[in-house]
């Protein structure tokens, strides 16, 4: 009684605010409802840990107390791709202290160089991408090649890596929200283990005491990978922790080391299977990912010493491989759904040849004809003159969507080997207006009802109210194909609207996209496609003539008599941090349902 009394007394806040919060509690129920309780258990246990401020006693336990001893058998594992490559900094940059990773440059400073320590706001995955290391490998390859720029790179590597041991150790205030990450430790355990054999035999020797400061750092993070690997978060999470703990596992000649590659054979096989679908897919739904985590596949198959956990990850690889050789447009890049960023052709296909360092012959050829990837939820056609991506499956597993947009329905396409029809991409991963935009349904080549998301993304990784796909039908020929099919992800909506499309190519090359919105009431409905920044736009009747120097195409759009067209600037995202401004092609209409709107686009 005293609280309802207490509640009585209570002012109470404006309806519109008690509404705020009914609608976040609603969200937030939408979205935990689907997580696992080990998850949320995981995540508690962790939150306690932060929270608990680790004193030095505890942490001890992470740590040797003479120096490790090392295995003589390590096995050679292939680069999948080069952090030179990948973040374009060149050594002469970092010994200055300029990183760059992600198409963005930072001047962290030389001589104390700022970590980013602590709870970053922005930049996160640029931060965290800091920690990973990769750098540090790309100085120790510097140092190596005999140029004479290497006594500089090898002094770089040394003073950073002093530093970063100094000043972001496990007791460093804030060390824990992102160098200590358990994603980072894994990324970064690989590549200070590459660094580590490219110099152990020039350089640690002539480093006073390092080396042993190294190892035993060395060792530290694999014991508290250890003790965090990711059972809140799951997902691609998990195996990249077993890549990390196996590269650990296989340098010390130690009994914690060994039982290590127990837990990560175990953990390897287990996610494999959980999170490689049936057709090869990836459960997560992202290309990129997919790639991803092949890379991590392929590396736990060198590492592991099992016969057994070898051949079944090898199994996996391959039909990954398989899966992988249908996702390239003809570029050889992959497509962009959900998160990730274009990877350059020649990562993708140096992948599919990765698969002989491991025994599996893998497709590098193009593929042709059309693949429903029953379980991926994804409708592929390779032809003349089109190759098209066609989003026909769930947005994500229901306890991870975390890399999920909401796309359901949404295509890519090539006319003639060029990039037509493209998904707006990834620019990052902190809650701002570029990840609003990249994760909206408005953003993306389908269709959007009452300015609502057919999938309920917000904040960072979070999805509440999901949209699944329905009465999914393909059908394919040797000159074309047909796929239809709807998504309940507006049901909630006042009249119940449903979204269904039909795609088709036909014989006379036309792609042709039919969009029919069922229900009840009066509503907006909207629709429209982001071209490839190389193909520009002119108004013609209908619709408007596409050009990218080379090809032309008519793009026509028929629908209610109150469908009305416009042309507008949009961003393009294709890679981590690189935004460009691009063309998108829009249709609205608010009008009573039914209703049907088509899109014609042939050769011009």
């Amino acid at each position: 009684m005293p609280s309802v009394m207490a509640e009585e007394n209570v002012t109470k806040p404006p309806i519109a605010e008690q509404r705020g919060r009914a609608t976040r509690l609603g969200v937030y129920y939408r979205t935990a409802r689907h997580t696992r309780w080990s998850q949320l258990l995981w995540r508690m246990r962790y939150s306690l840990e932060r929270r608990r401020k680790l004193g030095p006693k505890s942490i001890w336990r992470w740590r040797e107390h003479r120096a490790p001893r090392l295995r003589a058998d390590f096995p050679s594992v292939p680069l999948v791709h080069t952090p030179e490559r990948e973040n374009s900094h060149s050594s002469e940059g970092l010994e200055r202290g300029v990183f760059r990773f992600l198409n963005q440059t930072r001047e962290l400073g030389q001589e104390r160089p700022d970590w980013r320590l602590g709870s970053v706001g922005t930049d996160r995955l640029w931060t965290i991408t800091l920690h990973y290391h990769a750098w540090a490998y790309d100085l120790a390859r510097a140092a190596t090649a005999g140029g004479t720029g290497s006594p500089a790179a090898a002094a770089s590597f040394h003073h950073y890596l002093s530093d970063w041991m100094a000043r972001c150790s496990l007791e460093t205030p804030g060390a824990r929200d992102l160098a200590w990450n358990a994603y980072a430790i894994a990324t970064r355990l690989g590549w200070w283990i590459r660094a580590y054999r490219l110099l152990k035999e020039s350089y640690f020797p002539i480093w006073n005491g390092f080396e042993q400061s190294f190892l035993s750092s060395l060792w530290e993070q694999a014991a508290y990978l250890r003790d965090h690997l990711e059972w809140d978060l799951r997902a691609n999470h998990l195996l990249r922790d077993a890549v990390g703990l196996a590269w650990a596992g296989r340098l010390f000649q130690e009994d914690r080391a060994a039982e290590w590659l127990k837990t990560t054979t175990r953990l390897a096989i287990e996610q494999a299977v959980e999170q490689v679908l049936p057709d090869g897919g990836h459960f997560e739904r992202s290309p990129m990912y997919h790639l991803h985590v092949m890379e991590d596949i392929l590396s736990l198959v060198l590492l592991l010493e099992e016969e057994e956990a070898g051949a079944r990850l090898r199994e996996v690889w391959s039909v990954m491989a398989e899966t992988l050789a249908w996702l390239r447009h003809p570029d050889g890049d992959l497509l962009l759904f959900n998160d990730g960023g274009l990877q350059g052709g020649d990562r993708v296909e140096h992948m599919l040849q990765l698969g002989s360092r491991i025994g599996v012959s893998a497709p590098t050829q193009a593929r042709r004809g059309g693949r429903h990837f029953h379980h991926t939820g994804l409708v592929v056609w390779h032809g003349d003159p089109w190759t098209v991506f066609f989003d026909v499956g769930t947005v994500g597993p229901d306890y991870q969507p975390g890399h999920a947009h909401a796309d359901t329905l949404s295509v890519e396409c090539s006319y003639r080997g060029s990039r037509l029809i493209v998904d707006p991409g990834t620019y990052g991963y902190d809650n701002d207006d570029h990840r609003r935009y990249d994760r909206s349904t408005a953003a993306h080549n389908t269709v959007c009802l009452d300015g609502q998301d057919s999938s309920e993304v917000w904040h960072i990784f979070r999805v509440g109210r999901r949209a699944y796909p329905l009465d999914v039908e393909v059908n394919f020929t040797d000159s074309g194909m047909t796929a239809t099919a709807s998504h309940n992800g507006y049901d909630h909506l006042p009249g119940r609207p449903r979204h269904t499309r039909r795609l088709e190519t036909d014989r006379d090359g036309r792609l042709i996209l039919t969009d029919s919105i069922t229900g009840r009431g009066r509503h907006l409905v909207q629709g429209g496609f982001l071209l490839s920044p190389e193909w520009t736009a002119q108004a013609d009747a209908g619709g408007w003539i596409l050009r990218n120097g080379v090809d032309a195409v008519r793009l026509t759009v028929r629908g209610p008599q109150e469908l009305a067209l416009s042309e507008e600037r949009r961003p393009y995202h294709p890679e981590y941090g690189r935004e460009f401004q691009t063309t998108r092609l829009s249709w609205r209409v608010y009008c009573r349902l039914p209703a049907e709107v088509q899109t014609f686009i042939e050769g011009a």
